[in-house]
């Protein structure tokens, strides 16, 4: 893992111990989370590792701060916008997200100080991941699809392959690819692949940006949820470009209860909505496919 030489080295050298003891499984390895004066975890498969060899691993909070230090290649003033927003992203998909003390002015965060947890979302370049549910996706022409499962089961990872994938090949199509925190596009899956990425856009910028001058065949953005995406989505969907997106929710109902997807949904935006979960003990995907054209479970 890349990432080993910027942690402290009790922390290197647990996560060593863990990885060989994993050997193999390393892709269902999700992050890596430091907290000040408290267990050192790792997602794995679904679960918390907060063990390792027996025992606990704690940083105290200039370890922890240090360790955003290097992350940021001791560049950390150059991430200041993003972090007063909780995060930091890396080169190739890697995002940390930052939790400490805030510095209010007004109704605004000023700064952040007193780093007191770090959350290392660990991204995986896995090709075939959406293999089973592009059969519905990839039709005569390309189907909306919305996907959605709480934090940390893997959207992202899928999305990307799905334009990754739709993107490449005989019959690729012109993916537009709304990478507004620099989490989806990964340079060795996109290689010889027909998709303009809008780094660091707004959503609801990108998807009318890209509507407008890149005469997409498929737009794709992560984690929609807000009235300003929801306008911009129907004015998208009014020009006949289809839309495949995620957004954050433990299920179907839970999902129609969030006031803009409702909206979406009842404009008739997506044909399918792909709950994702992971099977316990091996980390693969699990979908749970309604065809909304049809009103029916599908998968």
């Amino acid at each position: 893992m890349k990432l080993l030489k910027y942690f402290p080295e009790k922390v290197s050298s647990a996560l060593m111990v863990f990885l060989n003891a994993i050997k193999g499984q390393t892709l269902y390895v999700s992050e890596i989370r430091l907290r000040a004066n408290a267990p050192m975890s790792v997602s794995f498969a679904g679960r918390n590792v907060l063990r390792f060899g027996g025992a606990y691993v704690i940083c105290n909070e200039a370890e922890v701060a240090e360790t955003l230090q290097k992350l940021c290649e001791d560049s950390v003033h150059t991430y200041g916008e993003t972090i007063k927003e909780g995060y930091v992203m890396l080169e190739n998909g890697y995002r940390i997200g930052v939790c400490g003390r805030a510095g209010i002015s007004g109704d605004s965060i000023r700064s952040i100080y007193g780093m007191t947890s770090l959350s290392i979302r660990i991204p995986h370049p896995i090709s075939g991941a959406s293999h089973e549910i592009l059969r519905y996706i990839r039709q005569e022409s390309i189907q909306g699809a919305l996907i959605y499962a709480p934090p940390n089961v893997g959207k992202t990872t899928l999305i990307r392959d799905m334009a990754a994938t739709l993107s490449k090949g005989n019959h690729a199509k012109r993916v537009a690819l709304i990478d507004t925190r620099g989490e989806i596009y990964m340079k060795s899956m996109f290689a010889e692949s027909l998709v303009d990425v809008l780094h660091g856009y707004p959503r609801a910028k990108g998807i009318e940006i890209a509507t407008r001058t890149l005469s997409p065949e498929v737009i794709f953005c992560d984690e929609i949820g807000s009235a300003e995406e929801a306008k911009a989505i129907l004015s998208a969907a009014n020009s006949g470009v289809p839309l495949i997106a995620t957004a954050h929710a433990e299920s179907f109902d839970m999902l129609l209860k969030r006031p803009n997807i409702r909206t979406l949904y009842d404009h008739h935006i997506f044909r399918y909505y792909i709950g994702l979960s992971r099977k316990e003990g091996t980390g693969s995907f699990l979908f749970d496919i309604l065809d909304a054209e049809k009103e029916a479970l599908v998968v």
